[in-house]
C-alpha cells in the first residue's frame, strides 16, 4: 500500500468522526495549545483540520486529551505523518518535526496505545491504525526508528490485527 492509498484509508475510516466537544476537552486544549494551535484543532472534525496549517504544525494535544478525543484526532496526526513522509521522499527532508515526533511518541507509548487506540478506537479503525503503523516500520530508516520503537510498533499491529 502507497502513501495515497493509506492516507485515503485513514479520511474514511475517520470520515464521520464530529469535533471532540466538552468542558474537559475544551480545557485540555487550551492549556496545551498555543493560541495558532487552538484555531486551528478546537471544534473542527478532525478529518477538516487543516494538516498544513502554523497551528497545526506546533500542536501536540495527543497526551494531554480524553482518551476519546486523542483518539478522534490521532487519525489527523495519522495523515501529516504519511504527508510528511511523502514530503520527505519528494524533497530529502521534512518539515513536520514537532508533529512527527509527537505522532511517534503516542504510537510507541503503550499507555496511549492502550488506552486511546485499544480502548476508544472501533475495530475498523483500528485496523487502519494497524496499516499506518506497519507502514511507518517499512519506513523506519526515514524515520529514524530505534530498534525498540520498531518491537513495540509490531506489538501494536499484532494485537490490533487479533
Amino acid at each position: 500500500m502507497n502513501a495515497r492509498e493509506l492516507q485515503q484509508k485513514i479520511r474514511v475510516a475517520w470520515a464521520d468522526v464530529t469535533a471532540p466537544s466538552g468542558e474537559y476537552v475544551e480545557k485540555a486544549l487550551e492549556w496545551s495549545l498555543c493560541d495558532i494551535s487552538q484555531d486551528a484543532l478546537l471544534g473542527i472534525a478532525p478529518m477538516d483540520v487543516d494538516i498544513h496549517s502554523p497551528g497545526f504544525d506546533a500542536a501536540t494535544p495527543l497526551f494531554d486529551l480524553p482518551s476519546t478525543a486523542a483518539a478522534a484526532y490521532l487519525g489527523t496526526f495519522l495523515l501529516s505523518l504519511i504527508d510528511g513522509l511523502e514530503f520527505q521522499e519528494k524533497v530529502g527532508i521534512f518539515d513536520d518535526l514537532l508533529t512527527r515526533a509527537h505522532t511517534l511518541a503516542c504510537l510507541t507509548n503503550r499507555r496511549f496505545c492502550d488506552e486511546a487506540i485499544r480502548k476508544s478506537l472501533p475495530k475498523h479503525r483500528q485496523e487502519v491504525v494497524a496499516d499506518v503503523v506497519l507502514f511507518l516500520v517499512a519506513k523506519r530508516d526515514d524515520l529514524a526508528l530505534s530498534e525498540e520503537d520498531v518491537e513495540v510498533l509490531l506489538e501494536l499491529a499484532q494485537s490490533l490485527r487479533q
